[in-house]
């Protein structure tokens, strides 16, 4: 479905107030806080002239992983805002076989309005039947809404953002949306991805696990992370629901 831009219709948020404060004065309190304890356990930080093409960060309430959040996009901080951000999060909320983009018309946050790139969307959905628009997939979903605020902090300047969420578990299609995707993966773009890591098993379980799992992504290699998900769901491992609750947006 193609967007009418004479008739936007803009996405309230739905997770202010809940994942992060809904007042933009706490908000950006909240982050600057948040900001300064990423600084006292950050162990790395990129050089001035390394160019940044996609973050991966969690998208808990900020309290519980605001931090670590914070952490991957205080690399932006050197990085000029880009053309247009690739937001990829998963579906909490439903299922389906493919993605949803937001066209309808923009994202709102306690910070203002962030843009969405209706050309980018609607022509992904034109071409593809495995992207479309589908309300719900959208309605209630906090998987890329609290990514922006993050994003806005750094980023004074407009940017546009294309809002995907990804509803299916099927490789095949996951596969068949990154080469959809892989031209607008350039230096004039951002992706960021949203996912948390494991859940809920006892804290030196979680090191463990994410560990391994971190290594797997990074390897670049999606045989490798699908392997050591199915590995980690083997070892019947107490109170561990999932290794990666996003593992679609990041294959």
């Amino acid at each position: 479905m193609k967007t009418n831009n004479a008739k936007l219709i803009d996405r309230s948020p739905v997770a202010s107030g809940r994942f992060y404060s809904a007042h933009a004065n706490k908000l950006e309190a909240e982050i600057a806080d948040m900001i300064i304890e990423a600084q006292n356990l950050s162990t790395y930080s990129l050089k001035e002239e390394d160019e940044i093409l996609a973050l991966i960060a969690p998208h808990a309430g900020y309290v519980f992983s605001g931090v670590v959040a914070a952490s991957a996009f205080m690399q932006l901080k050197h990085n000029k805002p880009r053309k247009t951000v690739f937001l990829i999060g998963s579906s909490h909320h439903t299922d389906f076989n493919g993605a949803s983009i937001y066209n309808l018309g923009h994202y709102h946050t306690p910070f203002g309005k962030v843009k969405v790139n209706l050309d980018i969307a609607n022509k992904l959905i034109e071409e593809s039947d495995i992207i479309n628009f589908v309300q719900v997939a959208h309605a209630h979903e906090h998987s890329i809404e609290v990514m922006l605020p993050l994003i806005q902090y750094f980023w004074s300047q407009d940017f546009e953002i294309v809002p995907i969420i990804i509803a299916t578990h099927d490789i095949e299609i996951c596969k068949s949306m990154a080469k959809l995707l892989q031209p607008y993966f350039s230096k004039e773009n951002l992706f960021v991805i949203s996912t948390d890591l494991s859940h809920y098993p006892c804290y030196t379980d979680a090191i463990d696990i994410d560990k391994k799992t971190i290594q797997a992504t990074i390897s670049g290699n999606p045989n490798l992370l699908l392997q050591q998900i199915k590995d980690n769901d083997a070892k019947n491992i107490s109170n561990l629901a999932t290794s990666m609750c996003g593992w679609t947006s990041v294959l």
